[in-house]
């Protein structure tokens, strides 16, 4: 078996150990908050992306600095976690590498969680947190949006808030394994969930409860990414893999770009599972280089998007 092969295999068993330690508290959000800050608290940034504390749009971020960073460039990153989970250092293995990639600063913003806030209070970070770098004079071209897993959701959010309200729009949106439906009628409830690690229908129906409570299953679908209009949004780079739950959601949603010709590049990752960019394997850093890649061709001046499932 090649090395890669184990490496793979091996990391899949420790994400399923470190997904049963984190989702067994589950909906005890304080002790899952515990045990992810505990099993994450060594998470570093590369060497030469220098990682420091601020704020942005009234809300504490995490500001990741590669050297030479443009002034008038800006990443903004919103991270996974269920909407209820999740620190930007968590994510500093995306975060940090995309910094030190693209040569641009990362904003990786800490957004209010459910359940203490619940929908919309963390779009409504978000989308302060994007009004901010405009306020900052860094312009709506040279700024793209991302995020993984909820962090994906937020990045489709933001764009739609942004086409809504006629701000200046981002220059591209890139979710990496976004929620998309927050409905029954989610893929994640009709799918073999074998071989994802670290997702369940169970938990994903729990974090949904968290973020939505006592919201109905119409309400719930009229709200999903995967059922909004999204003609008129910046470029999408979307990453998804093929073992993970959300994996079919991804799907409908890059066909439904396709057919409304929408500006979609979709990237299935076969194998893998939910957010494999953040561990420490190869195809986590080629994912992880190759959304950077895409951002960046769109925030300094190069194109080449078409509508493409």
């Amino acid at each position: 078996m090649p090395n890669s092969t184990v490496r793979t295999a091996l990391l899949r068993s420790t994400s399923r150990l470190i997904g049963r330690w984190w989702f067994d508290a589950a909906p005890d959000w304080d002790r899952v908050r515990r045990r992810e800050a505990a099993g994450t608290r060594f998470a570093r940034a590369p060497r030469g992306v220098r990682v420091t504390a601020g704020e942005l749009g009234g809300r504490p971020a995490e500001i990741l600095t590669p050297a030479g960073a443009p002034a008038d460039a800006a990443v903004l990153y919103l991270h996974g976690g269920g909407f209820t989970m999740g620190t930007p250092q968590m994510l500093r293995p995306i975060t940090g590498l995309l910094a030190a990639t693209m040569g641009t600063t990362v904003y990786a913003l800490d957004y209010r969680l459910a359940p203490e806030h619940v929908y919309p209070a963390a779009i409504d970070d978000a989308v302060a947190a994007y009004r901010a770098l405009l306020e900052r004079g860094i312009p709506a071209e040279r700024i793209a949006v991302a995020g993984d897993s909820a962090g994906g959701d937020l990045t489709i959010e933001v764009g739609l808030r942004v086409r809504d309200a006629q701000l200046p729009a981002p220059a591209v949106l890139g979710a990496i394994c976004p929620v998309l439906d927050f409905s029954d009628g989610s893929a994640a409830f009709d799918c073999d969930p074998s071989r994802e690690p670290l997702l369940s229908p169970e938990v994903i129906a729990q974090f949904t409860d968290a973020y939505l409570p006592g919201v109905t299953q119409e309400r719930r679908r009229e709200i999903s990414p995967a059922y909004r209009d999204i003609t008129g949004l910046p470029p999408i780079v979307l990453h998804s893999a093929t073992d993970d739950p959300l994996a079919g959601d991804a799907r409908r949603f890059a066909d439904r770009a396709a057919k409304t010709g929408a500006p979609l590049r979709h990237s299935e990752y076969r194998g893998l599972w939910h957010v494999f960019h953040a561990l420490p394997m190869p195809q986590a850093r080629e994912a992880v280089r190759d959304l950077a890649g895409m951002l960046a061709e769109r925030i300094y001046g190069r194109s080449g998007y078409r509508a493409t499932a």
